[in-house]
């Protein structure tokens, strides 16, 4: 007999970790890493060879970087770093808040990918671009994408997709609702369907996302001491929107 079990509250980021690796496996980002290497090796005006990522989260883009670069990753989760250094045991992985980690090294180049995502005030935003300028050699290269924009931010864009891996089928839906249009956050609610060996459960997430406008994220990336380059992302999201990517130079 199939059993159905819910549990309707807010759950924390690491809960659900787990999941990730089916959900969205690391093939699915070998597109977007291999974007960011070209942006990465078209602006840096010094070799590129050591390469920080923050918010790395499961590993999944650094299982890219890691075949073009020496790569380190940072993420303030431990749960997804345990999983980022089982899928790349070649990477150096360290717990810490993309906005205020200081590592006490430098680095050829910088990468924020949707992680980004979690910054919900301009403070917390000029907070990551201010480390990842500190992290970086002069002539390196910070790169980074918008995932929601303000400008043309739509109310309750809904996405589904279904991954499944052995026994384990994973439903995800997620769901993007802004409250209230004069702050800088959104809430994204997630809802999972997870079928194992014959039984459902429904797990649900909320979490509270930055929602700024592209001028709001060019000027503070210029406040942090980069000269700024915007690009159209030619590799689409989930919503099958390409968003804009940011690449911040830091000048000798």
């Amino acid at each position: 007999m199939k059993t159905f079990v819910s549990r309707d509250k807010r759950r924390l980021y690491d809960d659900l970790a787990w999941t990730w690796p089916i959900i969205s496996p690391p093939e699915d980002y070998v597109d977007e890493s291999e974007e960011m290497i070209g942006l990465i090796r078209k602006y840096a005006s010094i070799p590129v060879e050591r390469v920080i990522n923050f918010g790395c989260g499961g590993g999944h883009n650094d299982h890219t970087l890691k075949r073009y670069f020496q790569v380190t990753g940072v993420d303030i989760s431990e749960n997804m770093l345990s999983l980022a250094r089982a899928l790349n045991p070649e990477v150096t992985y360290v717990r810490g808040d993309m906005r205020s980690v200081r590592l006490g090294n430098r680095f050829d180049a910088v990468t924020i990918f949707d992680a980004i995502n979690y910054m919900r005030t301009i403070e917390s935003l000029r907070a990551a671009f201010n480390t990842a300028y500190s992290h970086l050699r002069p002539g390196g290269v910070f790169v980074t994408y918008v995932e929601e924009c303000a400008d043309d931010f739509r109310q309750n864009k809904t996405t589904v997709l279904t991954n499944s891996k052995d026994d384990i089928e994973i439903t995800l839906i997620d769901n993007s609702y802004d409250p209230d249009p004069g702050d800088t956050w959104y809430e994204c609610h997630l809802i999972y369907l997870i079928r194992q060996r014959g039984e459902l459960t429904i797990e649900t997430d909320c979490h509270l996302l930055g929602l700024f406008s592209l001028k709001t994220w060019l000027d503070e990336m210029a406040a942090a001491g980069f000269e700024v380059h915007r690009h159209r992302s030619s590799v689409p999201n989930d919503a099958g929107e390409c968003c804009p990517t940011l690449v911040g130079v830091k000048l000798e």
